[in-house]
């Protein structure tokens, strides 16, 4: 199959492309090694650069897209739905290029796929005049509908149920795995006899880091040596709203394959989501790759992470409720590692990927022919 996948550049805080990163490039770059072409149209409204990579057997055609490059960015695609062929073009990351991307492809005679990232509905994008209705109208008549989560499967069940599908995020358990604590600790400089707990991901209330401050403070004036450690980066304006400068807290910015080690060099992981409408439907990377490497975990009882986690009463814990965040951390510190990995098997990247291959031959495919 010959597949054109149109993205943004950036997901929260991460560039996907300079940082290899998130669901885009791991997704399809597995697609890629099932024998398909993939090409990227990305979307940079940041750097706003012009300019054309190779990537994990992607070609990425990365465009500067702005109020005043837009008409240059939609002509750019037109000219690649028409001028290359393509058997599918699949929208992601943001609900422009849904709609975008949609008419588009009709236009072209090319097959459409939305992959909805997230509830698309707590976007920026939504704010704009009558967009919502342009969305829904994609979401009921887009050729394929892909879906992160069985929670916003069912929101979106008003609106469509035909050919909807639950494509969760993945993790690479090659990278994210079991490894010896003391080791990770020492690669990482951390204190060898401490406590540690540890967050990876962006930095913001809506995903609960200024509870999971709250929380250490308490626990910290009871377990002696403890220490937490947050990896990744502020969203932007919560900068004034979290304070990492305090006692016990090391703040780090990692690579993923030293975050991998953090998780290793960890007692307690954590997932500390707010209870809103976007945190109810998404599906936190960071999940599957706590639980490929082991380490006790913590985690807010929202969608598809209450499901991952159903089998561990001790690593739910209720949103919003500090005191049973407290008494679940304080739980799983006395504990070693938790086999979770056996869980996981059909989130790799690989797995995902084949199943994605699945969806596209059987439901797309067999319709252009």
């Amino acid at each position: 199959m010959k597949i054109l996948v149109l993205t943004s550049r950036y997901t929260a805080t991460r560039d996907i492309i300079s940082e290899d990163f998130g669901r885009q490039v791991r997704l399809f770059s597995a697609l890629a090694k099932l024998g398909n072409q993939v090409d990227f149209l990305v979307a940079d409204y940041r750097k706003f650069e012009n300019k054309d990579i190779r990537l994990h057997k992607i070609n990425v055609a990365v465009r500067p897209f702005s109020v005043f490059s837009l008409l240059s960015f939609l002509r750019g695609l037109n000219e690649k739905l028409k001028n290359r062929k393509y058997d599918i073009l699949i929208g992601s990351s943001d609900p422009l290029w849904g709609v975008f991307g949609y008419f588009l492809a009709k236009k072209n005679r090319v097959k459409f796929l939305y992959d909805l990232h997230d509830n698309y509905e707590t976007y920026a994008t939504y704010k704009m005049p009558f967009f919502k209705y342009f969305d829904r109208y994609v979401v009921k008549n887009s050729d394929v509908v892909t879906i992160i989560s069985f929670a916003l499967k069912s929101k979106i069940s008003k609106i469509r149920k035909d050919k909807v599908f639950v494509i969760q995020n993945g993790v690479d358990t090659n990278l994210f795995k079991p490894m010896d604590k003391l080791k990770c600790r020492a690669e990482l400089k951390l204190p060898k006899g401490a406590k540690i707990i540890a967050y990876t991901g962006s930095i913001q209330q809506r995903q609960g880091v200024d509870l999971l401050v709250n929380v250490f403070n308490k626990l910290k004036r009871e377990v002696s040596n403890l220490k937490l450690v947050i990896a990744g980066r502020f969203v932007k304006g919560q900068e004034d709203k979290i304070n990492l400068n305090q006692e016990g807290i090391i703040h780090l910015t990692l690579n993923q394959e030293k975050v991998a080690k953090l998780i290793n060099a960890a007692d307690v992981t954590i997932v500390p989501n707010r209870d809103d409408e976007f945190t109810r439907y998404c599906f936190p990377y960071k999940v599957v790759e706590y639980m490929a490497c082991n380490t006790p975990i913590v985690a807010t009882k929202l969608g598809d992470v209450e499901l991952m986690l159903k089998g561990y009463k001790d690593s739910l814990c209720m949103p919003d409720n500090e005191e049973d965040m407290y008494k679940k951390i304080k739980i799983q510190l006395k504990k070693g590692k938790i086999n979770y990995r056996k869980n996981i098997k059909n989130n790799t990247w690989d797995s995902i990927a084949r199943k994605l291959d699945r969806i596209l031959r059987e439901r797309l495919i067999l319709i252009i022919f």
